[in-house]
């Protein structure tokens, strides 16, 4: 077998260019913050995580706006640097504003997993040091055991294809087993176990040397991520099989721990993972928070559809759609509508398409309405194998319309929830 030597490091060079060249586009721009520590960054397999924060004047069409003007940088810059298509693998998956950052309507416990690498860095850090002062409240729990139920489990073989990685790619199964779907429920656990967050993966791996048993397991991966991965006899059977028992029987002995420090829903001693997760989703939310995630995240999927139908055709497109296709309709479209007839509804049993239709002329505007039907349409009913490029194209052409549609589902939530 034979590996790549690991590559220069040039994810500083990659993020100032992508500040850079977004910001001129888009003046609102603040800062770029990524996910993780710097050093989690591992040249030639991870992708960049970009976050951008901006303005507090930016308005519903701003948003759209920088949705087109940053896909065309990522276009841009994929082409022009295709040894960056990895890092390049998506535009920025959550983008807020200032007043969204620190707001407690609109907290996002994973700000604390962000680092700022250009512009206003200090307030970015300022913000979320103050947001540190309230305390690890009942959200962060929230937010971190529903990441540790949602990745506890044996690996899934298959889950996480090795996608325009180049030269690098044979080294992708270890990657993928101890960075994307161990190393998370750890750092989650860990994160509820100390009431305190832990930003790095990195960083999470140190502290479990401190508060779990068999400290030498993860002197064992971090040794195997320090060697970029080149260690040849792991992938083979039955070695890498074995790897992922010892990797599944670590979170269990982390599970045991993590269970002691549940506030948030009764621990029983019969619980299994599935009714933890059962409990968790019943756990009633701010029907606000709940229909703004559904719009932040969003705010930016016009960009990045359009890039993935226009990339070369040296960037592996066709599983990045079917991801987003397989998840965009239940997470944009179904779910907030469906929470807010829920909350303020008559009680009538409607579908999502129905809440919509109903609330037109209360909310929504006849061309309102014919944007979130058409979304639903492409979204909701699944599509034929080969259509998902057309598919794909056919969402941007209608996802400002729709965007500016679920905003106003967000704007009615917030007045509903200032009137009490």
């Amino acid at each position: 077998m034979k590996f790549t030597p690991r590559p220069t490091n040039d994810f500083p060079e990659f993020i100032r260019t992508y500040y850079e060249r977004c910001k001129a586009k888009v003046p609102q721009i603040e800062v770029i913050v990524g996910k993780w520590n710097f050093e989690d960054l591992i040249p030639g397999m991870s992708d960049f995580d970009t976050r951008f924060i901006l303005t507090d004047d930016m308005g519903p069409q701003d948003w759209c706006d920088m949705s087109e003007a940053v896909g065309e940088v990522h276009l841009a810059m994929c082409n022009e640097f295709p040894h960056w298509a990895r890092i390049l693998e998506h535009l920025p998956g959550v983008n807020m504003t200032w007043e969204e950052l620190k707001s407690e309507e609109t907290y996002f416990p994973e700000c604390h997993q962000w680092s700022a690498y250009f512009g206003k860095k200090r307030i970015f850090d300022s913000i979320v040091a103050g947001l540190k002062k309230r305390g690890f409240t009942e959200k962060d729990e929230l937010f971190h055991l529903k990441k540790f139920f949602l990745y506890y489990g044996p690996y899934q073989r298959g889950i996480d294809p090795a996608i325009n990685l180049g030269p690098y790619e044979n080294k992708y199964p270890l990657h993928s087993r101890i960075m994307h779907y161990f190393n998370p429920p750890l750092q989650s656990a860990i994160s509820v176990i100390r009431r305190n967050w832990v930003r790095g993966k990195r960083e999470a791996f140190r502290l479990a040397r401190e508060i779990f048993p068999k400290p030498d397991f993860i002197d064992y991966l971090l040794d195997i991520i320090d060697r970029h991965y080149e260690v040849e006899q792991l992938y083979r059977e039955p070695n890498l099989s074995k790897l992922e028992e010892r990797l599944f029987s670590y979170l269990k002995q982390v599970f045991r721990q993590l269970r002691e420090k549940i506030t948030i829903v009764q621990v029983e001693d019969r619980d299994n993972p599935a009714e933890y997760r059962e409990k968790l989703n019943g756990i009633v939310i701010d029907p606000c928070v709940q229909i703004f995630d559904s719009s932040k995240f969003s705010r930016l999927m016009k960009g990045r559809l359009k890039f993935y139908t226009k990339a070369g055709s040296f960037f592996d497109s066709k599983w990045l759609i079917q991801n987003e296709l397989s998840r965009i309709g239940r997470s944009f479209f179904a779910t907030p509508f469906t929470i807010y007839w829920k909350t303020f509804g008559s009680g009538e049993n409607l579908s999502p398409l129905g809440v919509a239709e109903r609330l037109t002329g209360e909310i929504f505007n006849q061309e309102d309405f014919s944007f979130i039907k058409r979304f639903s349409d492409l979204t909701m009913h699944g599509y034929q194998e080969g259509e998902e490029v057309e598919i794909a194209r056919q969402i941007a052409e209608v996802m400002d319309g729709f965007y500016l549609a679920l905003d106003k589902l967000v704007q009615a939530v917030r007045e509903k929830n200032a009137l009490g």
